[in-house]
């Protein structure tokens, strides 16, 4: 089974690169609000291969909101990228060398990732630009503002450099009031996700494949909104007690009933 998983996840990268991609390329320009449907058909199709079935509990944001909106979450593994993508199209922030990566330089480019490098202050201030952006336009942007993966059993320093974007976006466009951070909390079912930084891909992928199937809990907590007054560093702080929060309850049903269920297991 470990080997037909495996077929499954090389033809899904495969078909969507050669196939899919330039029909999202085409979509994007020419029918920009269908650009969803294949980002998110392909994330639902790539866990269910790798056997990681997503589960959604509290409110999640809606498309569409009047009021521009940032999610900011933990960061624990590279699936928490698809994970968050089976619910809509997500931009999200990455590092430099990411554009680099064949085929998911690709992937990352066609979901409109925004590249940074962290030791240049003026990557970060265009990155910081580049979200407030995509917030003005309405689409979703996520920030893992630890900056890497951690194994889950903790949360690293939450880094507040990028929660700049809100303030950029308020300081540019005084008819907008505020922007909604929305923080969220992702869990899985076994250590075996967490993919740290340093460790290499491929063998990480294929313990997925050989693996019993995994649960991606992903809490979304109540939104904090922030306005002209707010203070990026304190916004973090929030941020990472309202996440610690719900990862230090003993088991994902004492955080609530889960309100649905994007099954990515495999027989």
């Amino acid at each position: 089974m470990a080997l037909l998983r495996a077929s499954g996840v090389f033809f899904t990268l495969i078909g969507f690169f050669v196939a899919g991609a330039p029909v999202q390329w085409l979509v994007l320009r020419l029918h920009p609000s269908r650009a969803y449907i294949l980002p998110l058909l392909f994330n639902r199709m790539l866990l269910y291969f790798l056997q990681i079935g997503v589960t959604l509990h509290g409110e999640a944001p809606r498309p569409g909101l009047s009021t521009p909106q940032l999610l900011v979450a933990n960061h624990l593994s590279w699936t928490d990228i698809p994970a968050l993508g089976t619910i809509h199209t997500i931009s999200f922030l990455a590092k430099r060398e990411v554009s680099r990566w064949p085929i998911v330089a690709t992937f990352a480019r066609l979901q409109k990732t925004i590249f940074v490098d962290r030791d240049s202050r003026k990557s970060i201030r265009a990155a910081n630009a580049a979200m407030a952006a995509r917030m003005l336009a309405g689409g979703w942007v996520a920030l893992f503002p630890e900056g890497t993966t951690h194994d889950g059993l903790a949360l690293g320093r939450f880094h507040s450099s990028h929660f700049a974007a809100a303030s950029d976006l308020l300081q540019d466009n005084p008819q907008i009031e505020a922007v909604r951070i929305l923080p969220v909390a992702i869990r899985y079912s076994s250590p075996r996700a967490a993919w740290l930084g340093d460790d290499l891909l491929l063998p990480h992928v294929a313990e997925l494949l050989r693996g019993t199937p995994i649960t991606c809990d992903i809490f979304f907590c109540a939104p904090l909104i922030f306005d002209r007054a707010s203070d990026r560093k304190e916004i973090a702080q929030q941020c990472t007690a309202r996440i610690e929060a719900i990862l230090a309850m003993p088991s994902p049903a004492d955080a609530g009933a889960p309100t649905r269920t994007l099954s990515g297991e495999t027989a």
